[in-house]
Parts: C-alpha cells; structure tokens; sequence
C-alpha cells in the first residue's frame, strides 16, 4: 500500500480565512460600538450645547442683587421680608429661588443666597 500524499484542492469558497466569535465582534461589533458611544457623546454636547441660549434668554431682568449668609433659624419669608420689605413677600421668594436654582425652602445655616434688593 502507497501512503502518498494527496493534493489539497481549494475551491473559492474555501480561500479566505474564517472568524471566530471574538474575530467577528473585533472587525463588526467594536467598530459599530464606538460609532454608537461617539454619536452618544456629539448628542449629549450639542443638546446642552443647543439650550443654553434658551436658559440664558430669561425675560425677567436680573435687577439689583446681593448676598445674604443664612442663619440658624432663618427662613426664605424671613430673608425676603429684609431683603425687599417693601415688595411682595411671595413675588420675592419666588425671585430668590430663581436666583440660586432652589428645589424647595430648605436652607442651611451658612448657605450663601442671592437676594433682590429693594428699589
């Protein structure tokens, strides 16, 4: 019995290489990956990028404002009653936690406000 060698024949399917499950996801799924994280990132930058003109365009004027230091029992209808004792109590409290982006009336000794001033 002959043991010869038999010629390997390749047809053209067989001619390139094949990927395995890590091959595929590094020449398909990576590329695709960091494509979608960088259109993540331009969407999150132009999108704040885009409304801060509208935050910025505020129709109320800023008028004449100062810091007050809160004390230990003070409260936004005490700060805005010596701050603008003249205007309304409530207008100027709305004013002061739109000054200082306040979610509600909770204040901590030490805390710095912005407060409109009186005329």
């Amino acid at each position: 019995m002959s043991t010869a060698a038999s010629p390997q024949i390749r047809t053209a399917g067989s001619a390139g290489f094949h990927l395995n499950r890590r091959g595929r996801f590094l020449f398909v799924g990576f590329p695709v990956l960091v494509l979608a994280v960088l259109a993540a990132a331009a969407a999150v930058f132009f999108g704040v990028n885009g409304m801060a003109p509208a935050a910025a365009s505020d129709e109320r004027p800023i008028g004449t404002v100062h810091s007050v230091t809160v004390g230990y029992g003070d409260t936004l209808w005490s700060i805005a009653g010596r701050s603008a004792p003249d205007a309304s109590r409530n207008e100027t409290i709305l004013r002061i936690g739109e000054l200082n982006s306040l979610d509600g009336a909770d204040l901590q000794p030490g805390q710095v406000l912005f407060v409109p001033t009186a005329g």
